[in-house]
């Protein structure tokens, strides 16, 4: 068996549980009672709901080691969340040189080099992304 196949074969539910889970939360009104609504970004479908955030992350935690034994039992992979110090902030970006173009003005006239630029255009996508 290969060493691959031994580390994926080889995590258990403590392990999955142990993730750094990230978590959407929302709060809604419904006949005058507030409720959390808590989902789980990397577990599509995996959402709960109830009237006390403590009682509602306790369900969560329920709820991803029920997906994890789904995922499990039909022989599919587990997602992860990603971690974030694999990240180092260093991305090689290619694009037409009409767009290069226009990303250097914008910077010039922002009075930002051009990779602060980009942060600035990509922070506005990513704004937009979630208020969808």
């Amino acid at each position: 068996m290969s060493k691959k196949k031994q580390e994926k074969d080889s995590k258990d539910l403590k392990y999955y549980l142990s993730l750094p889970w990230t978590y959407t939360i929302e709060t809604e009104t419904h006949k005058g009672s507030s409720y959390y609504i808590i989902r789980v970004n990397e577990l599509p479908g995996i959402c709960t709901d109830s009237e006390s955030l403590d009682q509602a992350m306790e369900e969560i935690k329920d709820l991803i080691a029920c997906a994890v034994e789904i995922y499990k039992e039909k022989g599919e992979p587990v997602p992860e969340p990603i971690a974030r110090d694999q990240y180092k902030g260093k991305i090689l970006y290619r694009t037409d040189s009409e767009r290069h173009y226009l990303i250097a003005r914008t910077a010039h006239m922002m009075h930002k080099s051009i990779s602060k630029t980009l942060d600035t255009i990509v922070d506005k996508g990513l704004e937009n992304l979630r208020a969808i």
